[in-house]
């Protein structure tokens, strides 16, 4: 609230300007205000993080989602030794583990640009003893003449900076800059939005001070029939201050308190809350936009940060397709600096070891994996809430205490009791036909029949796929083992060729495209059955007449193997291929290793198979009943509502 007052002088004073001290950033904006743009301000990293939680998370999030380290290889004992070494190494001053090692180097890298530890050998240099991370804030790079480079560092309260031996040092660094040793910090570039970011911050907890803990403004006015001095209206101040203040702090002590104050009739006071009648600002909208700039630098998606936006299933698979391959990249540039470290190791043990005998790789969880497994979790609840409504019509009872864990199903129609749990079709599990059944209470050999020939035939058309890539990677040569394994673009245009020939052999658009014959046959059966269900003849519909609903399901089916195919090839069989050329494996061991991955991808086929060809026979039945005019309650149509 302003006050203008009246000078009754003839000559008043000047006006004076009042400078009001104000933290735009609150506790830190004097470090704020010394970041100058363009300039590399390591300690000014420190202080965002600390500043902005959203980013210090997001470094952590990345740090976490690189995975850790485990070593694989043909030489168990071997193996062994290095994963012993790996969960026992001393780190820093009080860790363990080359897992800790990895997170705090990479933390470093996150922040700073790049990361520099170095490994501790014994006096008798046999072995590694302890792995340390530099403060890289304490590195300084010094170019030598004629090539080369030095590395320092600058100890507090060590006016000469320390030579480091460059033998023992292991340095990673993120998105260099032409010969730029210190890298580029993922917060570059984030510097002016935290600020603003920081200041909507500060503003926000201004307002709330101003309306949780408010300034009052207490104004006396004395009569205006007769004249008060300055000493009575000071003293009347003051006991009016006194009261309120005492009124204020026993609120805030949980007291019930009043204060009376006595004034003549021709006096007057008021008490009134400062900036009672400012507005809140709109900071929803600005925040998300300052947000999603920061987001955008760190390429992880919203919802990896807790920030549930609207985001979609379909955009949220994306977004993990690009944090899977950015995560990749980083990867396949640690792996040589750990391997390396690895190799040392154990020179100085005096092991030796041929390739294939041990290798690293990071392992991390799948998130595409962890999606699909949540989905099929919650689509075979749906699926036992479809067993359970429709048992008695099919002539079936169910033990619904074990339909969740799929211990024990009771088939009435052949007294017989499957015993098995639910199978996800793999290689090694011997109970898909239960699984089938048990989805399929009424049996249907027909349908049986021609669910193992399309599974027969995906199956086939993938094994020549396979030894199509094992020829362009000249892995059936018989002298294999003798050279190094090797690719290039050419192999890599060629592989892609093998793809697209797949495809084109289940294409909708060939005429003799399997999918299409496949599902026109189980499309016939699912008429037939319904009609024999309905004790009809013949079915009203066929393929003919209904030939664009069996277009639509084609069309799905086909899109499927496509894209199931493409998945196996681009993000497992390829990076595999690029992570045993980095690792320097044998030929003989890559050609193992990608007949597992195609073997692995059988499930899918099998799946594909029973799925999509039940899916097709279930449909056309409600397509035949539906023509019939018989009404059909709503309920989840087997494997497209109730199989992952």
């Amino acid at each position: 609230m302003i006050n203008i007052f009246r000078s009754k002088k003839k000559n008043p004073s000047p006006a004076k300007s009042e400078l009001r001290p104000s933290e735009g950033q609150g506790p830190y904006t004097s470090f704020m205000n010394k970041y100058v743009p363009r300039k590399v301000a390591p300690e000014f990293y420190e202080v965002l993080r600390e500043a902005i939680p959203l980013i210090d998370a997001a470094i952590w999030k990345l740090v976490a989602l690189d995975g850790h380290m485990v070593v694989r290889g043909d030489n168990a004992a071997l193996v062994d030794e290095i994963q012993e070494w790996m969960d026992y190494v001393r780190v820093n001053e009080m860790q363990t583990g080359l897992q800790a090692f990895h997170q705090s180097i990479s933390n470093e890298t996150f922040e700073q640009g790049f990361g520099l530890g170095e490994f501790v050998t014994d006096r008798k240099r046999t072995d590694i003893v302890q792995l340390k991370v530099a403060d890289s804030k304490t590195i300084r790079f010094g170019r030598i003449a004629g090539g080369g480079m030095n590395i320092y560092q600058q100890v507090a309260g060590d006016h000469n900076p320390v030579l480091l031996n460059r033998n023992n040092l292991i340095y990673q660094s993120i998105h260099n800059e032409n010969q730029n040793p210190y890298g580029t910090s993922i917060i570059r570039s984030m510097e002016f939005v935290g600020k603003v970011l920081a200041t909507m911050h500060n503003s926000l907890l201004n307002v709330w001070e101003r309306f949780g803990d408010p300034s009052f403004h207490v104004s006396y006015k004395a009569g205006s029939k007769r004249s008060i001095g300055e000493d009575t209206l000071e003293t009347r101040r003051k006991a009016i201050s006194d009261e309120f203040n005492t009124a204020i702090r026993k609120k805030r002590e949980g007291y019930s308190y009043d204060f009376v104050t006595a004034v003549d009739k021709d006096s007057d006071m008021q008490i009134q809350v400062i900036g009672a009648e400012g507005q809140l600002l709109e900071l929803e909208v600005p925040v998300r936009h300052v947000v999603e700039q920061i987001l955008a630098k760190t390429d992880l998606p919203s919802w990896m940060l807790g920030l549930h936006w609207s985001t979609t299933e379909r955009l949220a698979d994306k977004e993990v397709t690009m944090l899977q391959e950015s995560r990749l990249t980083r990867h396949k540039a640690k792996l040589p600096i750990y391997t390396n470290l690895i190799r040392t190791l154990l020179l100085l043990r005096g092991r030796t070891w041929k390739p294939g005998d041990w290798k690293l790789e990071f392992e991390q969880l799948n998130l595409h994996d962890l999606v699909k497994e949540a989905q099929a979790r919650f689509l075979n609840l749906q699926g036992d809430y479809y067993i359970v409504q429709n048992a008695e019509t099919m002539g079936t009872s169910v033990d619904i205490n074990q339909l969740s864990d799929g211990k024990a199903y009771s088939r009435n129609a052949q007294s017989t009791t499957i015993k098995t749990p639910l199978s996800c079709g793999c290689k090694g599990h011997e109970d898909i036909d239960a699984h089938k059944e048990l989805l399929r209470p009424v049996e249907w050999p027909q349908l049986d029949k021609l669910e193992d020939e399309y599974e027969g035939e995906l199956k086939y058309e993938w094994e020549q796929v396979q030894e199509k890539i094992l020829n362009i990677l000249n892995l059936h040569n018989k002298g294999k083992a003798e050279f190094e394994f090797l690719f290039n673009e050419q192999q890599r245009a060629l592989i892609m060729k093998s793809l697209a020939d797949y495809h084109g052999i289940f294409n909708i658009a060939n005429p003799d495209s399997p999918v299409r014959w496949y599902y026109g046959q189980s499309y016939s059966l699912g008429l037939i059955q319904a009609a024999n269900m309905m004790n009809a003849e013949f079915p009203v519909l066929n393929t003919i007449r209904n030939q664009e609903t069996l277009d639509e399901l084609a069309k799905s089916g086909f899109q499927r193997v496509k894209e199931r195919s493409t998945l196996h090839i681009k993000d497992r069989i390829l990076p595999e291929i690029e992570a045993q050329v980095m690792a320097g494996t044998n030929p003989t061991h890559v050609a193992s290793r990608l007949k597992k991955i195609f073997g692995n991808a059988n499930s899918d086929w099998n799946r594909l198979a029973r799925s999509e060809l039940a899916m097709a026979a279930e449909q056309a039945k409600l397509d035949e009943w539906k023509v019939r005019g018989v009404n059909i309650s709503k309920a989840p149509l087997p494997v497209r509502d109730t199989h992952p």
